[in-house]
């Protein structure tokens, strides 16, 4: 039998990034840049089937809180795709602090040579890797 993955996600109304690791191994890698829907029913449900095609045990998806902790509107955006991820997938979902994901992102780009017209798509999916290795990293 297969290890339980999770999925990790930085859910944006215009794409969304995800990511993957193994329950065994713990390690996140990027896995994809999805267009966004505008439509949190539709984006969770997107989320779910690629969850059923992953074999994720879980999903862990970025809550995006300002810098002094509170919620803006993305946060609530965020919060309801989650609960809709929950309800429609039937797996459970984290929600883990987001904050400084994208500039870590950038970082990882800069590093790497990457050309700004090229970023756009793997900024996002470097941002779910990073959320959902901060999150294994947390012993979670």
């Amino acid at each position: 039998m297969a290890t339980a993955r999770f999925i990790g996600i930085d859910y944006g109304v215009r794409r969304i990034g995800v990511a993957v690791a193994d329950a065994e191994t713990r390690i996140a890698v990027p896995l994809a840049t999805l267009n966004g829907r505008n439509d949190v029913t539709r984006d969770a449900r997107a989320m779910a089937d690629l969850g059923e095609r992953e074999a994720a045990g879980s999903f862990v998806v970025g809550l995006p809180l300002n810098m002094d902790g509170s919620d803006s509107l993305q946060t609530t955006l965020t919060r309801r795709f989650a609960a809709e991820l929950e309800r429609l997938s039937g797996r459970p979902v984290h929600l883990h602090d987001e904050r400084l994901s994208s500039f870590a992102a950038e970082g990882v780009m800069d590093e790497a040579g990457v050309r700004t017209r090229d970023r756009k798509g793997l900024a996002d999916r470097i941002a779910a890797q990073k959320i959902l290795q901060a999150f294994l990293d947390a012993g979670s």
